[in-house]
């Protein structure tokens, strides 16, 4: 007999919380709401509308496994399509009547006593649960340069996450901060827009071509009225990425040969060698995250667009100046400059047991078991926590684990009558010893400086191995991993169990 007063609190609208709210929803849980900071769903798909913005895994992976669509218009979708889809997932499985919007988490507390947790946001409101579940994932907190002289700046300045649509780029000298993730495809977009683009580039990143193509009428006919036709094509493109961390962690001659495709692809687009040369990475494919574009080339090569790798040295009231003295005249500053990633948990404002603060507990880095529970924060479940990151696959696909392990808990929880879960210090140390016993070797710890990694040059952020043995270790929660608490029950209600 489940506890009928037992509620569940996620935080975010994005993949991790939406996966978990229908989750509940199919093994019989209602009693849960879903808290959003901002007025619509689509976490950092809605938040990163940036032009250009799409995703670098195929379509037919990025999706629930058990929500396909067949209505892709190409093979890897752009950002307005996966926000469209996202939004279909909470209409078709009315999630709608869960969530509570314009509702920011700003602190939450436990509270040994009755082991719960009390969540505020920003205008000190109050919620209370007993399990909270924290969806709101790593990409939300924009990194921003603290460059001198960028508060004093006159024009226009904004993140890529923020982007400001209102701002019209024609005929203006924009300075783009950075070549990550984001930079590679906002910036073969404005740049026949502009006068002058100045890309400050501080380390090259390896891109490779981009496989991409348009979905004809006839495929998403086929994938509709034959879903076996799409679910092979989803497996394929499964097991395609999956073989690339043969060479992230065991094969050197795989990430040469893809070395040896980054630079046949600047080559062909960029003629110009004292280019070539800035453009070509000094370190292993793999070291940091591996970029996808068919057009960044082309847009860098154009005569408007200069890379400067001078590095800057301050910003003035309408100019940027690089460490070799040259100014040069900007109207706007767009920062591509990523996100806090290995260091995001600093911002949390979580209280665990005995007042632990979740800051204090990852000081020395971000540790949980299976990126998911954390030792001192009983009854709460982190979405994408540390070592959960892919250089590989489908973050999807991690999602999707995760969530399986937290309904076999919660589904015990009720049938065992169990009041809080709290994973054991032994476990969890022995697990993250594991981890970092794996990374060592691997391309991810072969000198580079990524989010991948923290001050301390830890990697608290990728899970070193095959996703199908994360997805298999989490198949299941092992309660003997866990220190337990009992709810006090009637024997005659235990009886009826």
């Amino acid at each position: 007999m489940a506890n009928k007063d037992f509620n569940i609190i996620i935080t975010g609208t994005g993949f991790s919380g939406v996966c978990v709210a229908i989750q509940l929803k199919k093994i019989g849980f209602h009693n849960f709401k879903i808290i959003e900071k901002a007025n619509e769903v689509g976490g950092t798909w809605r938040d990163n509308s940036y032009p250009g913005a799409a995703c670098d895994v195929k379509s037919n992976l990025y999706s629930f496994s058990f929500e396909p669509n067949p209505s892709w218009s190409r093979q890897f979708s752009p950002q307005p399509e996966i926000l469209a889809y996202i939004k279909h997932c909470v209409k078709k499985y009315d999630l709608d009547e869960h969530i509570i919007f314009n509702w920011e988490l700003k602190s939450s507390k436990y509270n040994e006593k009755n082991a719960t947790w009390q969540i505020t946001n920003q205008r000190n409101e109050k919620l209370t649960a007993n399990v909270l579940i924290v969806g709101n994932g790593p990409l939300h907190i924009p990194s921003l340069p603290n460059i001198e002289g960028i508060d004093d700046f006159k024009g226009a300045v904004f993140h890529s996450s923020k982007w400001n649509h209102e701002y019209d780029l024609h005929g203006k000298n924009v300075c783009v901060i950075g070549t990550g993730a984001s930079a590679i495809q906002f910036v073969p977009e404005i740049q026949p827009q502009v006068k002058n683009l100045y890309l400050m580039q501080r380390t090259a990143p390896w891109i490779l071509p981009k496989p991409d193509g348009d979905f004809t009428p006839t495929q998403n006919s086929v994938f509709e009225k034959i879903p076996l036709v799409q679910k092979l094509n989803r497996d394929f493109i499964y097991y395609l990425n999956e073989a690339q961390l043969l060479g992230f962690m065991y094969e050197d001659r795989i990430l040469k040969l893809g070395e040896l495709i980054g630079k046949r692809h600047i080559k062909k687009y960029i003629k110009d060698e004292k280019l070539q040369k800035k453009l070509i990475p000094t370190y292993r494919l793999g070291c940091k995250r591996v970029l996808i574009s068919n057009n960044y080339y082309p847009a860098i090569a154009q005569p408007n667009v200069d890379v400067v790798t001078d590095g800057i040295s301050k910003f003035t009231k309408d100019s940027v100046i690089t460490n070799d003295g040259k100014e040069r005249k900007i109207d706007a500053i767009i920062c591509g400059t990523g996100f806090h990633v290995a260091d995001s948990f600093q911002y949390f404002n979580v209280t665990g047991k005995n007042g632990l603060q979740m800051k204090d507990a990852f000081a020395n880095g971000p540790e949980a078991y299976y990126g998911t529970t954390i030792n001192g924060f009983p009854n709460l479940f982190m979405m994408l926590g540390p070592n959960t990151g892919l250089g590989h696959n489908s973050m999807i696909y991690m999602i999707e684990s995760q969530t399986n392990y937290i309904m076999d808990c919660i589904q015990k929880m009720q049938k065992q009558h169990i009041k809080s879960v709290e994973v054991k210090r032994d476990v969890q140390d022995k697990f993250n010893a594991e981890i970092q016993k794996k990374l060592i070797g691997t391309i991810w710890q072969s000198g580079c400086k990524s989010w991948y990694i923290t001050e301390d040059g830890k990697n608290h952020t990728v899970w070193p191995g095959f996703t199908l043995e994360f997805r298999n270790r989490t198949k299941t929660i092992n309660l003997n991993d866990f220190i337990l608490e009992k709810e006090n029950v009637r024997k005659e209600e235990a009886e009826l169990v």
